[in-house]
């Protein structure tokens, strides 16, 4: 096996959650811009690869949100996600990637914004665990620590 494809796969397998979406919103971003920019070299073939990257990464956010669970932000995302893949549409139908430049900006909005919920977060962990608060499931032995 690649060594290179094995540290990528271990990456993967040991990526919390929120990594894995940080990943996968960066991934969609870099493909945009690649789309747009092989586009302007004339490499269409490889812009529309990068293009269908795209709305595959898309596609998989959008049905893996936690629609019973998320409330409003997943309301908001859907829509976020579901004009992304209409301008994704519009880029494949009349064949032009200036239409990704928009995806381009929400992408770039929504990797900041998931940036610095996923570090507030890991932080906010961080120093429960320093506190020497209950780990994650450990909050119905809490009282057992206590008295014993």
């Amino acid at each position: 096996m690649n060594p290179y494809a094995s540290y990528q796969q271990s990456q993967v397998l040991e990526a919390s959650h929120e990594d894995i979406l940080l990943q996968l919103v960066h991934g969609a971003l870099i493909r945009t811009k690649q789309a747009r920019e092989l586009w302007a070299q004339g490499d269409k073939v490889k812009a529309r690869e990068r293009r269908l990257q795209v709305f595959e990464i898309i596609s998989y956010l959008d049905v893996t949100l936690d629609r019973e669970n998320g409330g409003e932000i997943v309301e908001e995302l859907e829509a976020l996600y579901a004009y992304m893949t209409r301008e994704i549409n519009k880029a494949s139908r009349y064949d032009d990637m200036e239409y990704l430049a928009p995806v381009e900006d929400v992408l770039h909005t929504l990797h900041q914004g998931w940036k610095d919920a996923v570090t507030e977060y890991k932080t906010s962990q961080n120093q429960q665990k320093t506190l020497g608060g209950p780990q994650y499931g450990q909050a119905e032995n809490y009282g057992d620590m206590l008295r014993g």
